[in-house]
């Protein structure tokens, strides 16, 4: 089974993905605040990150996709909602494909959309050296993704945490998962409600531009919010105002 950790005990379930950069432990600043009266979350490792590191696999959209339909019906989870972070807000879109009658609602956190982030060759080479083992060109992103707006602390701690949590084949497999994935013909009208959270400090690929030419234009029951002092790590970042923002959504649903 793929690894997760569970909170609360509410009728309301809830599963959450995490980000390229990072395991659900990219989460633990809300932790300690989830309403788990109302809610019961899992948090979701996907392949080759934190608890599910020892887990190989060829980390596809559509194997992430599997493994959280097969977690919620470990879990015997007749319906849920999603929260998606980054890479993890592209397979929450085809979770919701997949199990549109199980999928109650989706937070999509700063996603990539079901088209995907395509980008020139050199940019993807630059980006798969850093996933690898280049930390010069790994603390680039990162500030790249808040516009170098914090501390220089936070980009070291996320770099670290990057290589202690995931192994280097999983974030190069994902890299091309969300640069070369395109599902998005097969998406659009989907009925599910969907919240997208953009960063005000992201990088231009996660701008609300682009959240209004995709997300807005494609899903009928899509809503948009921005966290105009946030980049692309909210639950980071300003990790209260992301989880009224998640639960306030989650609670209409």
């Amino acid at each position: 089974m793929i690894g997760h950790t569970t909170y609360g005990r509410g009728l309301e379930k809830v599963l959450v993905m995490h980000d390229w950069f990072s395991d659900c432990t990219s989460y633990e600043a809300i932790i300690p605040f989830l309403d788990t009266q109302r809610f019961t979350y899992a948090f979701m490792d996907l392949r080759g990150y934190g608890k599910s590191k020892a887990i190989q696999g060829e980390c596809t959209v559509e194997e992430a996709s599997h493994d959280a339909i097969a977690l919620s019906d470990h879990l015997k989870w007749d319906q849920f909602h999603l929260v998606g972070h980054s890479m993890s807000g592209m397979v929450a879109q085809k979770i919701a494909l997949d199990a549109t009658d199980r999928v109650k609602s989706v937070v999509a956190i700063t996603p990539v959309p079901a088209c995907g982030s395509p980008a020139p060759e050199e940019i993807i080479s630059f980006l798969e050296d850093a996933a690898r083992s280049n930390d010069a060109s790994a603390l680039q992103i990162v500030g790249f993704m808040t516009s170098n707006k914090l501390p220089a602390s936070f980009y070291d701690y996320k770099v670290e945490r990057w290589r202690e949590t995931s192994l280097p084949d999983a974030r190069a497999a994902y890299l091309h998962m969300f640069a070369e994935t395109d599902f998005s013909n097969q998406i659009q009208g989907l009925k599910t409600p969907i919240l997208v959270i953009v960063g005000g400090h992201d990088a231009e690929g996660h701008s609300e531009v682009v959240m209004q030419a995709t997300f807005m234009k494609w899903y009928p029951n899509a809503e948009l919010a921005v966290i105009q002092n946030a980049g692309h790590y909210p639950m980071q970042e300003t990790p209260m105002y992301l989880l009224g923002l998640v639960e306030g959504f989650l609670g209409k649903y």
